[in-house]
């Protein structure tokens, strides 16, 4: 009987395989790929874990599940939305089998280590949030819209933050899950910088390099109009723009630069945290190489708001005594040679955050162009934030409680930021300001529930690496790592709204795994766990 079960399944799969490579040898290979994969998950189930963390932050499965017309569209228009579950259906087929894969190692958790299910501080947080979210979402004027930001947070948000939860229970799996992440971030990273190195930007490497056209350099580092005659030839079928002095900036698989900066800096904390305790030599300079890696393209994508992050990191880094003084020289030194090398035009740009000044202190009256070698004076993108994180704090004021509906800010964005006067405001935007985003769209409550859950967790490392830290426990560096990497997280956001949303919930996850899992390590030996 069991060797009959055994001859059908096989003649079924095979059959299946037939009529696939009849339709499509792609497809059928796919299929093939896909079976394999789910074949070494089953025999080794931490390995499911690894590959859905690896493919989640690399966006590798998400970018293979497009087509070509929508990643020419994500080129040309950075249309930051249409990698997102609530907004392609696609993107949930991705997420969906992700989220399967995740499954085999919950069901080995389960059924075969007898664990049972871990619902934890944080996932009751996120169901408030949840409960917020849907009573705002009531007085929306746009139930299509609606619909996409509750899709977006199950899926990508409650669904991944249960699985990762539940899966990474041993601090061998925190390590190796670390290292995906490590590893993904310096891959991408690493086609970035080749990129540019070699002056490939011609190619977008199957859509895991791919570019922004926006910047424009003058003595006073500003931010020009780039025409859409020039903002097609960086796609990599065409060739690269010819306008003098035009920067184009790394985006990543992700297709948005400073998105891309984001999720690149969380992962410098990590970096720092295998460099001071792997003890193989070799991992510890893989651990260097992924950090370089990652710097080098944060300060591709001249992200300043990523670059002022990476900033405070390193001193907090320095603080915690990640890095020695000694290092921090070092690290310095470095920083200066990589910038050089790569785009000296990264701490211009960086530098022009001093317009910011003159916005905060009201010394425009009016926003113009700036004239050549004129400093001082804030750039067109500074400008249009900061009209839209007043215009987001005038939609706070308007509606206090519950806010005007999730993904609904940008309906407000055009009435509210003409209001300001300083710039004329011709299409919708998002509010480049999480927080300020997250109170125009959900009120007080939303921000307040929303918070709770990121403070929850940061209390709760911070109570772990005390302990640890009063034992001497070598563990303590990983709880503060995480929570290093919530803080970067937190002060990158000031000047991002929140969107791919899986990078935070998978960080989030992360974060409450390493709390349960070093709340273990208090009652056993260094010995018994092995290299931290």
């Amino acid at each position: 009987m069991r060797d009959s079960r055994i001859l059908l399944t096989c003649a079924g799969l095979g059959f299946l395989l037939f009529f696939l490579l009849e339709k499509s040898v792609v497809l059928g290979l796919a299929v093939v790929f896909v079976l394999g994969i789910f074949a070494l998950v089953a025999h080794w189930p931490e390995l499911g874990t690894l590959i859905a963390l690896f493919a989640i932050y690399a966006n590798i499965a998400v970018l293979g599940m497009k087509t070509r017309a929508t990643l020419l569209t994500t080129v040309q228009t950075g249309q930051m939305t249409v990698s997102t579950a609530g907004q392609n259906a696609r993107v949930v087929v991705v997420m969906a089998a992700l989220c399967l894969v995740l499954c085999i190692p919950l069901l080995y958790q389960l059924l075969v280590r007898k664990e049972k299910l871990t619902f934890d501080r944080g996932f009751y947080l996120m169901l408030g949030y949840f409960a917020v979210f849907l009573t705002s979402s009531f007085f929306a004027r746009d139930k299509a819209i609606v619909s996409s930001q509750i899709t977006d947070f199950l899926l990508e948000g409650m669904a991944i933050y249960f699985l990762v939860v539940n899966v990474v229970r041993e601090y061998a799996t925190l390590r190796r899950a670390t290292w995906a992440l490590l590893l993904a971030g310096g891959f991408m990273g690493g086609l970035s910088v080749l990129q540019h190195v070699t002056h490939t930007e011609t190619s977008n490497y199957g859509g895991l390099a791919m570019l922004g056209a926006e910047l424009d350099f003058n003595p006073a580092g500003r931010r020009a109009t780039v025409s859409w005659a020039d903002a097609t030839n960086l796609h990599p079928q065409g060739a690269t723009s010819t306008a003098a002095g035009v920067q184009f900036r790394a985006a990543g698989p992700i297709g948005e630069p400073n998105r891309y900066a984001q999720m690149l800096v969380v992962l410098l904390p990590l970096a720092a945290l295998r460099f001071r305790r792997e003890r193989s030599r070799a991992l510890r300079w893989l651990a260097l190489a992924c950090a370089a890696l990652v710097f080098g393209a944060i300060m591709l994508t001249f992200s300043r708001g990523a670059m002022f992050t990476a900033v405070v990191l390193f001193g907090l880094l320095a603080h915690f005594r990640f890095i020695r003084p000694l290092h921090v020289v070092v690290v310095a030194l470095g920083i200066c040679l990589l910038v050089l090398a790569l785009d000296p035009r990264a701490a211009v740009r960086f530098a022009s955050l001093e317009g910011v000044k003159t916005l905060l202190t009201h010394k425009t009256g009016g926003y113009t162009e700036t004239p050549e070698g004129q400093t001082g004076v804030p750039d067109s993108s500074v400008t249009k934030r900061y009209v839209l994180n007043v215009a987001a704090w005038h939609v706070f004021l308007d509606h206090p409680i519950l806010g005007v509906g999730p993904g609904h800010f940008e309906y407000y964005s055009m009435p509210y930021g003409n209001h300001v006067g300083l710039i004329e405001i011709d299409k919708k935007y998002r509010g480049h300001n999480l927080y300020l985003e997250t109170l125009a769209e959900t009120g007080i409550l939303g921000l307040a529930s929303f918070l709770a859950i990121i403070l929850a967790i940061m209390h709760g490392l911070w109570r772990v690496w005390k302990r640890l830290q009063e034992k001497g426990s070598e563990y303590a560096d990983a709880a503060m790592a995480f929570c290093l990497c919530l803080v970067a997280y937190l002060i990158s956001a000031i000047f991002a709204h929140l969107s791919y949303q899986r990078y935070l919930w998978l960080l989030m996850a992360l974060c409450s795994a390493t709390i349960h899992i070093l709340g273990r390590v208090e009652q056993q030996t260094t010995s018994e766990l092995g290299p931290a």
